[in-house]
């Protein structure tokens, strides 16, 4: 895990718009298209995989915010599953319900 300090909001702020900025800048066109109801996996950059469905939105994201997807992901690390954003040029495979089933069977691939 990566721990980084700031010594104003204002910095920390700029420096999230950076990581922003270089996060869409990566993305392929087949990620910016995950829409609601897509299955994918990505890295936890732990050695394990994340294995993810992407949920509905009540509200249209903000135009800065349109590579950020509402997802539900499991893992070895998180059985049970949490939800919260996922930038999509993190996302390395999109899977079928099928495979998103087998790796839930699996334990998530441990």
């Amino acid at each position: 895990m990566e721990f980084e300090a700031f010594d104003s909001l204002e910095e920390m702020m700029a420096r999230l718009n950076e990581q922003s900025l270089r996060a869409d800048a990566q993305v392929r066109p087949w990620q910016a298209n995950i829409k609601t109801g897509d299955y994918f996996r990505r890295s936890s950059g732990y050695g394990f995989d994340i294995y993810g469905e992407v949920l509905p939105e009540e509200e249209p994201r903000e135009p800065h915010l349109r590579h950020y997807r509402f997802c539900h992901c499991y893992s070895v690390a998180c059985p049970e599953g949490e939800m919260g954003d996922v930038h999509v040029s993190t996302i390395e495979t999109l899977l079928t319900n099928s495979e998103f089933t087998d790796a839930q069977e699996q334990g998530w691939c441990e």
